[in-house]
């Protein structure tokens, strides 16, 4: 969706500069029309000046006004005739200027497609019927442009808003499954939720766009899904794991990325990385892979830094809750050997927006 809003906006910048260019045109139009209107004209020249305006304006009041005076009161004629040629480019220029708001809109929203878009495309049609006064065809095509314009948008907010119930519903689902992976391991689901947001702060802290960090907090969710194929007498003992029983669960990143190896779409293919970095470490002593600091992609680091906080501020069976400031600290001094020096960074940075967090999704 957002490739297609900056698609949008980039057109919409070219919509833009035609509009200036065209406002400016129908200006020095309208400014012409004054100065044929009111111009000091020889009479010898009047009648052949009033018979090149009849034949190329084509304008119908202009048309008629000849059609009944025909060859007199010329000079009325011109002047009327001038003044007919600036009324609608002032109306062009007025609608032209009425679209280029609706398109300066369409750039600052972060949805291009609206409702309030199609209602203001719609009444600038009705408005553009003004010009069936000086030209029937004209006034007609530009009503239908607009309307054709109209639909577009309204069919464009219709596919948006099923595009986002539809994002919904996948957060949603991908939230549900990964709450039931933490509660087969005896973890309350909002560990996933608390992971989830501290990648999504932290990924800001970062520099990185919106949209890849609301992908990031999604994908993160499915971290441990690979704790589907642990036994559950290993998830849920309550005692400190023997080396066997940990090699174990050391596995689980590596059936993470198995169960997500055909999975489609950027959140789908993000999880499965997430899922199989989480527990590498820049120094190359993680695991699955033993992958050194080069290797490990930068949504690995943010969920490796935010799964070892929530891991050390949250109670377990086997363990109590660490202070929030003792976590802290021990982040830090990870930081170039377990955990990546620009994600540690940031998540000094951000810190009190993660503390803020934790205090509010405890439990």
């Amino acid at each position: 969706m957002e490739e297609m809003r900056k698609h949008i906006v980039r057109i919409s910048r070219i919509i833009q500069f035609s509009i200036w260019f065209c406002m400016a045109i129908f200006g020095i139009v309208t400014v012409l029309g004054f100065v044929l209107a009111f111009y000091p004209y020889q009479e010898r020249n009047l009648a052949e000046l009033n018979t090149r305006i009849v034949d190329n304006a084509n304008l119908l009041p202009i048309d008629l006004i000849h059609m009944f005076l025909k060859n007199s009161h010329i000079r009325l004629q011109i002047c009327f005739a001038g003044i007919c040629i600036s009324l609608m480019a002032l109306t062009v220029f007025f609608l032209i200027y009425e679209l280029r708001k609706i398109f300066r809109n369409t750039i600052k929203s972060q949805t291009p497609f609206t409702h309030e878009t199609c209602e203001a495309l719609k009444k600038l049609s009705v408005k553009a019927l003004l010009l069936v006064v000086f030209s029937t065809l004209a006034g007609i095509i530009v009503f239908l442009l607009l309307r054709l314009f109209a639909y577009i948008f309204e069919y464009g907010t219709f596919l948006q808003e099923k595009a986002e119930e539809t994002n919904h519903i996948q957060e949603e689902m991908i939230m549900s499954f990964a709450e039931v992976v933490e509660n087969k391991s005896e973890q309350t689901g909002k560990h996933v939720r608390r992971v989830a947001e501290y990648s999504r702060i932290i990924a800001l802290g970062m520099g990185i766009d919106e949209e890849r960090a609301e992908r990031l907090r999604l994908a993160s969710t499915m971290h441990d899904i690979g704790k589907l194929l642990i036994n559950d007498e290993i998830l849920e003992k309550p005692a400190r794991l023997t080396d066997e029983e940990f090699d174990e669960i050391k596995k689980h990143p590596g059936y993470g990325g198995k169960l997500l190896k055909n999975v489609e779409g950027d959140v789908m293919r993000m999880a499965k990385t997430v899922a199989l970095e989480h527990h590498e470490r820049p120094d190359g002593r993680g695991y699955p892979n033993g992958k050194s600091a080069e290797d490990i992609s930068i949504e690995g680091q943010i969920v490796a830094v935010s799964d070892v906080y929530d891991a050390l501020t949250s109670r377990r069976s086997y363990k109590q809750a660490w202070d929030p400031q003792v976590a802290y600290e021990e982040i830090i001094k990870g930081k170039g050997t377990q955990f990546g020096d620009a994600v540690v960074n940031a998540f000094i940075r951000v810190y009190p927006q993660i503390n803020a967090v934790r205090e509010q999704m405890q439990g």
